[in-house]
């Protein structure tokens, strides 16, 4: 069975969380939106490609879509956190869409560490959020969108005050299992086998497993199919390419094989969910 989830978000979510004691999410996962997640209190990891992450209160970490990640709690019994998932179609209701590219090309996936005032700032911009998305009526929706893009037009911002390198300090994991995570991520369209990988770096397949596990949250086949999915879904939403194409460009032996793993992890077929995405698109986008 597959440790792997997509979490579709049609609306925008922001969300505040208190977790008492310690708390793991149970797969890693990727969204089609950008996610916005600030840590207030405690400490969490976050697992992001080849990294891992501590963050700590005034931390805060942007994803683009489709980038598989995992948090979990390590040092920590418990912490606090606000997050955002911002699905791209909110900012229609202010901004066109050459503005919203615009807007969002300077936000790259990243870790950043606020100073004090820094953090007070993002938090009051998270609050604003949250009071905007409970309201209703009139205006209601170009309200949340404006708040939405302060808080954007601010992280980009940050993101150029800091310099793109000096936003990413995470704890590198082993460099065996970070090259073989390159690896993956760079060749997951050929025919990568357990045994292939432990060879890579003259390990045991058990030596392998076990590092690789600490590392990502998941087997070496579920890291290697949550990467191809990913893909998958990309394409299924952003090209016309058929099934027999996109297997072959995702690595998948045949349409067979991808329609067999695809409704494994989603419950649905490649068809199916590319036809009921089509469904809920403006038709001017269609």
């Amino acid at each position: 069975m597959l440790h792997t989830a997509f979490e579709p978000y049609e609306e925008f979510l922001v969300e505040y969380i208190r977790k008492p004691e310690k708390s793991d999410m149970k797969v890693q996962h990727y969204h089609d939106t950008y996610e916005i997640y600030l840590q207030i209190s405690g400490d969490r990891t976050l697992i992001l490609n080849d990294v891992r992450y501590t963050l700590r209160p005034g931390d805060l970490y942007i994803l683009k879509p489709f980038e598989i990640h995992y948090t979990e709690s390590r040092e920590s019994d418990s912490y606090e956190r606000y997050i955002i998932n911002l699905p791209v179609p909110v900012l229609h209701s202010l901004l066109t869409e050459g503005e919203t590219r615009l807007l969002l090309h300077k936000l790259d996936s990243c870790v950043l560490h606020l100073s004090d005032e820094q953090a007070a700032e993002v938090l009051e911009h998270f609050k604003k959020a949250d009071a905007c998305h409970n309201r209703s009526g009139f205006l209601a929706e170009k309200l949340l969108c404006s708040v939405i893009l302060q808080l954007l037009v601010l992280l980009g911002e940050l993101l150029e005050d800091a310099g793109a390198q000096d936003t990413l300090d995470g704890k590198s994991i082993q460099p065996e299992i970070v090259s073989v995570i390159h690896y993956i991520n760079t060749h997951y369209q050929e025919n990568i086998t357990l045994d292939a990988a432990a060879g890579l770096v003259h390990m045991s397949r058990y030596h392998f497993c076990r590092l690789f596990g600490s590392a990502t949250g998941a087997t070496f086949l579920e890291y290697l199919y949550n990467v191809r999915l990913s893909k998958v879904h990309q394409l299924l939403l952003d090209t016309r390419l058929p099934l027999s194409q996109i297997a072959e460009k995702c690595g998948f032996t045949s349409t067979a094989h991808l329609s067999r793993v695809f409704r494994d992890a989603y419950g649905v077929s490649p068809r199916e969910f590319r036809k009921s995405a089509a469904d809920k698109e403006p038709p001017g986008q269609q």
